[in-house]
């Protein structure tokens, strides 16, 4: 009897033990997730757009927006240097990566035209989100902001990324090592394929002048991402939390790390690490020029661009060129040119007067421009528009609801005339039709590819 007492009094005591150990081991997780929860999660928004059911969820895809940022404090206004939509497709088991160029000419909800990356100086990642959202009629409500001192952390503590640097590539790439974070100590010395530290792969996901421009940096800002996706799939999902912890001070998300965690799962799950990508706008379905004093800028095909980008993340349909409408480019292209006229009469602008800097300011002579709380393009009274106009917004239209048809061609609207005073001519402050560049055709292909 006294045996059997004090087996079970050994037995009560590894019991106790182990549920001490459960309790203490519990009580740990789930202090560290909220400490992790209070250093990177911002509570996400009420809605904030008026047309949210025209944005329809697709069960099974999942939509973040990735923006990269040059800025130490999260929270300091400053634009977004980088935007990918980030798409978990798991009814496909896919992973989508979509690069928004920066330099789009978009309409910013209560600012008015500017560039796509002003959004988030001027209202944030949510105002970014919403620009996003009713410029390419896309669902998507979670965003993760990651400062260059976070991208440099992450890539060193997965130990680099593997990637093939060419020879034209170098000059640029070591200038730029430690730029924004300090330290050009660590030059890459020679081209081929290598295993690059946070500070080369961050100078080789930024580099753009001499080395492509924004379509080969985009294209290079999605192969680093791949790289790094690529080598937390290999990471046992254990490690997750410890990489959480290393990237508390540069992260910022709505996103709560246990559905971030189950995120990254799903991912680690998937068979097969396929990731297909793009770029938005087409270099094919639009034209980069100088515009305004905006700098140089991609005007698109609203309206064609939002299709693509919609069939692409929802139906996984790739681009398909025999689809594109040139005759619609040319329209939208025409309304720009027919706006652009009157605003640059109206302001005395020389479009060529005005130069972008590397970090994205734009500049006339030696004076810098920096972006007001209301840009300063927008004017205090509005401009006349030709009577075919009336009502458009400078080329902007209506989110497509029919994402797969094509889009009819429509008149070519005719620019506005002054009037003559008496001289006859009556062509006077007009332009000429505006075509799509040279390079539109020799583009499409490059573009399906993502380059």
């Amino acid at each position: 009897m006294s045996r059997k007492k004090k087996n079970w009094s050994t037995t009560k005591k590894v019991v106790l033990s182990l549920v001490m150990v459960l309790v203490i081991l519990i009580g740990t997780v789930l202090g560290f997730y909220k400490h992790i929860k209070n250093k990177i999660y911002v509570k996400k928004e009420p809605s904030i757009s008026n047309n949210d059911s025209e944005f329809k969820e697709v069960e099974g895809i999942t939509n973040v927006l990735l923006i990269g940022v040059d800025a130490r404090d999260l929270d300091e206004p400053c634009r977004s240097d980088s935007m990918i939509i980030a798409t978990l497709d798991n009814n496909n088991k896919k992973v989508k990566l979509t690069s928004l160029f920066r330099d789009t000419l978009v309409d910013i909800p209560g600012h008015g035209e500017a560039k796509l990356n002003a959004a988030y100086m001027l209202g944030g990642p949510e105002l970014l989100m919403k620009t996003v959202k009713e410029t390419y009629n896309v669902s998507i409500d979670k965003y993760i902001i990651i400062n260059f001192w976070g991208f440099e952390t992450i890539v060193d503590y997965i130990g680099g990324i593997e990637v093939d640097v060419k020879d034209y590539q170098l000059e640029e790439l070591n200038k730029y090592i430690g730029e924004s974070t300090g330290g050009n100590d660590c030059p890459v010395e020679k081209a081929g394929i290598q295993t690059l530290n946070g500070k080369q792969a961050l100078s080789y996901a930024r580099i753009r002048y001499n080395v492509g421009d924004e379509y080969e940096r985009t294209d290079r800002q999605r192969e680093v991402i791949f790289k790094v996706i690529e080598k937390l799939q290999n990471t046992k999902p254990s490690k997750y939390l410890g990489i959480m912890n290393t990237m508390l001070e540069y992260i910022k998300t709505n996103i709560d790390p246990l559905e971030a965690l189950n995120m990254a799962y799903t991912i680690y799950k998937l068979p097969s690490l396929d990731v297909e990508q793009l770029q938005i706008p087409l270099v094919a379905l639009s034209e980069t020029r100088n515009y305004k004093e905006l700098g140089s800028v991609f005007l698109m095909d609203r309206l064609q661009n939002a299709s693509i980008l919609y069939n692409f993340i929802y139906e996984n349909k790739y681009p398909n060129e025999e689809e594109f409408n040139y005759d619609s480019l040319k329209t939208e292209l025409q309304k720009y040119a027919n706006q652009e006229s009157v605003y640059n009469k109206m302001y005395d602008i020389n479009p060529n007067d005005y130069i972008e800097a590397q970090d994205g300011e734009v500049k006339r002579g030696n004076n810098y421009m920096e972006a007001p709380q209301e840009p300063n393009y927008v004017p205090n009274e509005p401009i006349s528009a030709p009577e075919e106009e009336a009502g458009d917004n400078s080329g902007q239209v209506p989110p497509n609801e029919d994402s797969g048809e094509n889009i009819p061609s429509t008149p070519v609207p005719e620019v506005p005339k002054e009037p003559s005073e008496g001289t006859g001519d009556s062509n006077s402050g007009t332009e000429e039709t505006e075509t799509p560049s040279e390079g539109v055709q020799q583009g499409i292909n490059d573009n399906l590819n993502g380059n």
